[in-house]
């Protein structure tokens, strides 16, 4: 897969096609997630174990060192177990309540970021990033159409993936800058596998053999780390070179939009968007806009933008 990487220096304007590229394709995971047929736990393992190969295999092609810079080896491991819980939650979401309840919890991870991002810079908190973060979260209500019917668990797992996504991002905005991409992703991805794993063993039932899985899911399992994982995760951790954390969470909550635009091109009958999706979309893109322009207009934070 010579070329899956970024280069390591891009221009402030290639990190944001970059990062919105990215997006697009982590806005499949929450419908391949949907579609896939075996249960949460597992098919986040499946996912992992993919990823952790296919990345391996990748360094080993290329002749790159699997050393990792010195003394990263806690901050990744502390990064891919979060990685690990926050995929466990968020897929759990899914599956208990709806891609829906999983998308309008999951767009709190702006609040979020804007709080957590600080104390690994160490800066102060923004305090237009907290009103930017709390204004996703209304323009996603508008595109998720969140029924209040939602369970309190459903609800519980989307917050908790939301945190967990804040924290781990925040985490690897510092780590992106220390090490080269591909060591960052195999060793948090293999942290990551380890704590799945290590969830399955506790819970102790519920695990689906690889010789039980359907050819389909098996595909799209393949889809789901290869397409939507390896790629997109290395490209971002370019992008952390060059724009914050903050900046690439927000950019994240566009995941509907875009889900929306690719359905409309491959299917032109599909119904139109209502006017809650347009107004929804439309202030995203405005905070987006307003936070860019506002991170051009004061100083950038250490080592980011």
């Amino acid at each position: 897969m010579p070329g899956t990487a970024a280069p390591r220096e891009i221009s402030r304007a290639a990190a944001y096609v970059l990062l919105h590229v990215t997006v697009v394709l982590w806005g499949l995971t929450a419908i391949l997630g949907r579609i896939i047929s075996i249960e949460a736990v597992s098919l986040v393992w499946y996912r992992l174990v993919l990823v952790v190969v296919v990345i391996a295999a990748l360094m080993l092609a290329r002749r790159m060192p699997l050393r990792p810079a010195p003394g990263t080896l806690g901050p990744y491991a502390l990064a891919g177990a979060l990685i690990g819980l926050h995929w466990l939650c968020f897929y759990g979401a899914i599956k208990v309540s709806g891609v829906a309840t999983a998308v309008i919890g999951l767009s709190t991870v702006t609040f979020f970021t804007a709080v957590l991002e600080p104390l690994v810079f160490g800066r102060p908190v923004a305090r237009y990033e907290l009103g930017i973060g709390l204004l996703v979260m209304v323009g996603a209500s508008l595109l998720a159409k969140l029924e209040v019917q939602a369970s309190a668990l459903g609800l519980s797992l989307a917050l908790g993936s939301a945190v967990l996504a804040a924290a781990f991002g925040s985490i690897n905005g510092s780590l992106a800058r220390k090490d080269r991409a591909e060591h960052v992703m195999l060793y948090e991805m293999s942290a990551a596998a380890l704590t799945t794993t290590l969830v399955l063993v506790v819970r102790g039932h519920g695990f689906v053999v690889p010789w039980a899985l359907s050819l389909r899911d098996a595909l799209l399992l393949g889809a789901l780390a290869v397409a939507c994982t390896v790629v997109p995760q290395l490209w971002v951790l370019h992008v952390l070179r060059v724009l914050s954390p903050f900046t690439v969470a927000l950019s994240v909550t566009l995941e509907p939009v875009y889900s929306l635009v690719i359905v409309l091109l491959a299917f032109p009958a599909a119904e139109a968007p209502s006017w809650r999706f347009l107004f929804g979309a439309a202030l995203l893109i405005g905070l987006i806009a307003l936070n860019a322009r506002l991170k051009r207009g004061s100083a950038p934070a250490p080592a980011a933008a």
